[in-house]
């Protein structure tokens, strides 16, 4: 059953959809517009709102608290939920997409949350918008288990604080997640993978935590700027062309715990900001346990499971590459591991950079890696079955 019109709520109701019946906007305005707390709506088809990003046209406005808004289906190529002021919002299991023929700066974003506190963004499905889930002066939220493809930023951020990023599948986006201007944050358990640019950009970012998520397969796995006072421990930062992009502007930063595996460059810090910043330097080391690199050639002869030397990332062949680029063909040849090996014995340069003094001897939970990006490939695959499915 079709309705073509635009309705607003005004009382506390259940609207709760049987057979999936369609609220059609007709191309103009909001089709459902939620004006009062605690209602709740499920079970419907939402499709042909407006286009004016600037007027806020989304399939869902949500204008008051305590709202819950599940298991339905968005077809919109403005917001697809917009939640606006309004805290303690529930918004879950809901589908939400925009067209393939639009370009993505023209589609609004999937899930969008301002000015708003204490919401659950839990287990969603968005592809085909501008961003995934867009946060703006969001704060004390949850955004969990949810999947997201085929958009700009998979979660973009911005202005908000203690929020917890856990367990999203962010995949061939052009940024898996990017994070700016925030302060105690949790982030764990996410797959960051096969996105065109970047897996998790940081960028001044305080006081969190970036936990056991797994990041692969992207031109910068890692892209931290003008981030102080972090903890990153029990990634799996894997197939990047840069696994850890790293500026000097950012400090006392801890990186303990981590597998770097078969990354072109493990870590890069930009050459002109060697020595800018360095009130409080990063660590790589912790307590005598430091992280896995794929490419450390020392040994461990007392087989405590630590490096009996150093792992230094800047070396000659670091060196190298900054200042030709093209030379990253090489960084998995048999005749850099010899050159490196060499180093180890006899360094051929002074320079500053990333130094691990208790480098891992076993990866950290590389099988993990393995299932996780098997699991996170079958979800996918899945969630595209679904998606054509719905769009007959």
């Amino acid at each position: 059953m079709v309705f073509h019109e635009r309705i607003v709520i005004g009382k506390s109701i259940h609207l709760l959809g049987t057979n999936s019946p369609v609220i059609d906007g007709g191309g103009s305005g909001k089709p459902v517009t939620i004006a009062v707390a605690d209602v709740e709506v499920s079970g419907i088809v939402v499709r042909n709102s407006g286009r004016d990003l600037v007027a806020f046209d989304c399939g869902i406005l949500v204008n008051a608290p305590r709202t819950r808004v599940h298991d339905c289906r968005i077809e919109s190529d403005a917001f697809g939920i917009y939640v606006r002021g309004s805290n303690d919002c529930v918004v879950e299991q809901n589908e939400i997409f925009g067209s393939k023929d639009l370009a993505a700066a023209k589609r609004g974003n999937g899930i969008h949350l301002w000015k708003t506190k204490r919401d659950r963004i839990v287990g969603n499905i968005i592809h085909d918008k501008r961003d995934g889930v867009y946060l703006s002066y969001a704060d004390d939220s949850v955004i969990a288990g949810n999947r997201v493809w085929d958009t700009r930023f998979g979660i973009h951020y911005m202005y908000s604080h203690q929020n917890r990023l856990l367990t999203n599948s962010l995949a061939d986006n052009a940024v898996g997640a990017t994070l700016m201007f925030g302060r105690q944050l949790l982030v764990e358990g996410n797959i960051l993978a096969g996105n065109r640019r970047h897996g998790l950009v940081l960028k001044q970012i305080d006081d969190s935590r970036i936990l056991r998520n797994v990041v692969a397969g992207q031109n910068r796995g890692f892209f931290v700027q003008q981030a102080n006072q972090n903890r990153f421990e029990g990634n799996i930062i894997a197939t990047n062309d840069i696994g850890l992009y790293l500026s000097n502007a950012s400090e006392e930063n801890v990186f303990v715990g981590n597998a770097f595996l078969r990354n072109t460059d493990q870590v890069w810090q930009p050459p002109f900001e060697t020595d800018q910043g360095r009130k409080g330097p990063n660590s790589f080391s912790e307590h005598g346990r430091g992280n896995y690199w794929s490419d450390y050639t020392g040994s461990d002869r007392n087989h405590d499971g630590i490096g009996d030397t150093p792992y230094h990332e800047t070396d000659v062949f670091g060196y190298i590459v900054d200042r030709h680029p093209a030379a990253r063909v090489l960084a998995l040849s048999p005749a850099l591991a010899v050159l490196r090996k060499g180093e180890e014995l006899m360094p051929l340069l002074d320079t500053t950079g990333v130094t691990d003094l208790a480098p891992l001897m076993q990866p950290v939970a590389a099988e993990v890696m393995r299932l996780k990006l098997k699991a996170e490939s079958d979800i996918r695959q899945r969630s595209l079955t679904s998606a054509v499915t719905t769009t007959k």
